[in-house]
């Protein structure tokens, strides 16, 4: 079974960052134009981009791994979805978020500039929590299409809809949302001089983990 270790695991890890990687390309190329023209275009990434926002997801691949804390590797597995649910929100929050809307200061609530570490808009929450959707509902049934029985399901279906399914899927989708939630309040502390966006996605992907962790966990 895929949640119990083994290749396919490795795999679906594997799928699921290489689907981030392709939804975090098409959102950054969407309006380049309009981006380019504000100056909030940013085409290439470099490593510590990768490190800020591929750490947190792997410190729980890891931990799924050695089933760490007596904990089993299925609930690290849950948790490493919501961290990349949360990177993938943040993502979808800046590059479509500065499209439309004039931002707000989470802090302050004061308006500030297009592209301003803190900044926030309706819109760019909205797209944010759509992009942790869109990582949570692939990830979850690419993971139920291989654990049927994990979800109380036979090989040849479910008479319904799993509750453990739509935990999983809720789980990430607000593990996203807090995440990209904290990134932002963390880039108003930016503007201070306190951190940088590498600290902010970081921290950013092991929030939503966490709070996706105590979901799966708790409920």
């Amino acid at each position: 079974m895929l949640y119990l270790g083994g290749p396919l695991l490795g795999s679906f890890y594997i799928f699921v960052m290489i689907y981030f990687l392709v939804l975090s390309a098409m959102v950054t190329h969407l309006g380049t134009k309009y981006k380019k023209k504000i100056r909030q275009y940013q085409k290439t990434r470099g490593i510590k981009n990768v490190v800020a926002n591929g750490l947190g997801p792997l410190i729980f691949v890891l931990l799924a791994h050695f089933q760490a804390f007596g904990l089993s590797g299925t609930v690290y597995t849950f948790t490493f979805m919501a961290s990349v649910a949360a990177v993938t929100a943040d993502k979808f929050s800046s590059e479509i978020g500065v499209l439309d809307g004039e931002p707000t200061s989470i802090v302050t609530f004061k308006k500030v500039e297009k592209g301003t570490s803190g900044g926030v808009t309706l819109f760019g929450i909205g797209m944010g929590v759509f992009g942790a959707f869109l990582i949570a509902i692939v990830s979850a049934l690419v993971f139920f299409f291989f654990n049927p029985t994990l979800f109380n399901c036979s090989v040849g279906g479910c008479s319904s809809v799993p509750p453990l399914l739509l935990l999983l899927i809720a789980s990430a989708i607000v593990g996203g949302f807090v995440g990209t939630i904290s990134d932002s309040y963390l880039g108003y502390f930016e503007e201070k001089g306190i951190g940088n966006k590498y600290t902010s996605n970081f921290i950013c992907s092991v929030a939503g983990a966490l709070v996706g962790f105590a979901l799966v966990v708790l409920i």
